[in-house]
């Protein structure tokens, strides 16, 4: 959408294709950080995007009492991250994006393969909302359709897995009352509990161990909602409103990357070309980086492709790679580095390494704000650039 909105706004015709009929669904991704934020800001959107109710953290922690540090020691015009829904930060983009009369989105049209000529890609096979098979042919195509990416796996990318050694149960809890503000962050022994403030009711993550759902199910409902209530007891009086296994999403955790994100006539950005960690929830943060990146070095190239015909060389393509596979490859090893020293050990009991990192971020001021920074912003912050007259 983001990317759709910048080519768009440059006067390149630009087709967004969404296979559901609205946006209202249950996303992982509501964390936005101050890139994003300023990002924002840049296309003046930021007092639309402060109309969305939406709740801040300031303060990163590796448990609820172990402070790492505030984002407030940082010279930000954004010092916080907003847990901003996703659906309401989708419609804001599409409403702007609408704006311009080079954009166009397409809800519940589904893309379902490639169209190929010779060696290059030149369109995408869709499904239409009446379920007829049609064709788009276009000079660029982009895949931001995700971790399991239907036009990834028709071009037949290669992708490095490197693994996680946890998934994820995601379910909702109700809220307290209907004001408050509710944000969880518990390490406790065997369990990794995080919930967050969706305005009506409590959103929760709960990391188990990779490959031990069936035998949490085993054990039942009752045995999840008590292990539930151990580890964050101020929820102890809500755990019932899980019924039964029904109401809890499983949710399997990837961390990969395409070897290579283009073909001719074909982008990877997002999801699609680097699946992230939870860790951090910097995933739709560096997607958007990805778009912002892509329509600064690609927007000369399809104006005039536009306008006097021809193909945009794939060096260009290359170029978006080049540009965001060092930060993407930093953060999923920073990512990787946690998953396998804090996170898996604790599921296996061992929570003592979660205050030595804590205390030891917080008696090094220097090395504490780089690692606020790298969370917070990555270590190549993008920005849009101004368009042409």
């Amino acid at each position: 959408m983001m990317l759709g909105l910048l080519l768009a706004r440059a006067g390149v015709e630009v087709t967004v294709l969404e296979k559901h009929r609205d946006f209202l669904r249950d996303f992982r991704g509501d964390t936005v950080h101050p890139s994003t934020m300023e990002l924002i800001d840049e296309l003046g959107l930021m007092e639309k995007f402060r109309q969305i109710p939406q709740g801040r953290i300031d303060t990163l922690a590796l448990r609820q009492d172990l402070q790492i540090g505030s984002l407030t020691e940082l010279d930000l015009k954004y010092p916080y991250i907003a847990i901003a829904p996703q659906w309401d930060f989708l419609n804001m983009l599409a409403a702007e994006a609408a704006r311009y009369p080079a954009f166009r989105l397409r809800m519940q049209w589904d893309a379902t393969g490639l169209i190929r000529e010779g060696d290059r890609i030149a369109g995408v096979r869709v499904r239409d909302p009446d379920g007829n098979a049609r064709e788009l042919r276009c000079e660029l195509a982009v895949a931001a359709d995700g971790r399991h990416s239907v036009i990834r796996d028709a071009a037949q990318v290669p992708v490095h897995n490197f693994g996680a050694p946890f998934d994820v149960l995601w379910f909702r809890l109700p809220k307290a009352a209907p004001r408050a503000n509710e944000l969880y962050f518990r390490v406790v022994p065997y369990r990794w509990v995080v919930g967050f403030d969706r305005r009506t009711y409590v959103q929760m993550a709960y990391i188990i161990p990779k490959g031990a759902y069936d035998q949490i199910v085993a054990a039942g409902i009752e045995r999840f909602r008590e292990g539930l209530a151990e580890a964050i007891p101020e929820l102890a009086d809500r755990v019932d409103a899980l019924g039964s296994f029904e109401d809890i999403k499983f949710l399997e955790v990837q961390v990969n990357r395409a070897r290579r994100w283009h073909l001719p006539g074909l982008l990877l950005i997002g999801d699609a070309a680097h699946a992230m960690s939870p860790m951090g929830g910097v995933g739709v943060n560096y997607a958007i980086q990805d778009a912002v990146a892509a329509a600064n070095i690609l927007t000369p190239a399809l104006l005039r492709v536009q306008r006097d015909g021809g193909h945009i060389p794939e060096r260009l393509l290359s170029a978006v790679q080049k540009r965001r596979e060092l930060p993407t490859r930093f953060i999923q090893a920073v990512q990787r580095v946690a998953q396998n020293r804090l996170i898996e050990p604790a599921l296996r009991g061992d929570v003592s390494g979660v205050p030595k990192v804590a205390r030891f971020m917080q008696r090094f001021g220097p090395l504490r704000r780089l690692f606020l920074r790298i969370l917070s912003v990555g270590i190549r912050q993008e920005h849009i650039e101004p368009l042409q007259s």
